[in-house]
């Protein structure tokens, strides 16, 4: 991941961020949203920093869309109603 982000930063992109303080990505990042949780499970489960990572973005995914108001929420629904047109057995 840390390629990748050098890759596009490099082509002038914004790198935003959710993983902890001064790791290698956050010090890539244009702007880094440190999340410090503690692993208590063994190392190839970082579950609990997932979830705080998933809950963060959703936050922020809810407060968005909350403010682009309701032509964009409408916009969204159409979507959704395109896509189980599409594919009605995965939505």
């Amino acid at each position: 991941m840390v390629e990748q982000a050098k890759v596009a930063k490099a082509n002038d992109s914004i790198i935003i961020t959710t993983t902890t303080a001064n790791s290698s990505l956050a010090q890539i990042a244009s702007l880094s949203i440190a999340i410090t949780v503690p692993e208590y499970t063994n190392i190839y489960m970082p579950m609990a920093s997932r979830l705080a990572q998933l809950t963060l973005i959703d936050v922020l995914a809810t407060g968005f869309i909350l403010r682009r108001g309701q032509k964009f929420r409408d916009n969204l629904k159409c979507v959704k109603d395109i896509l189980h047109d599409v594919y009605p057995d995965k939505l």
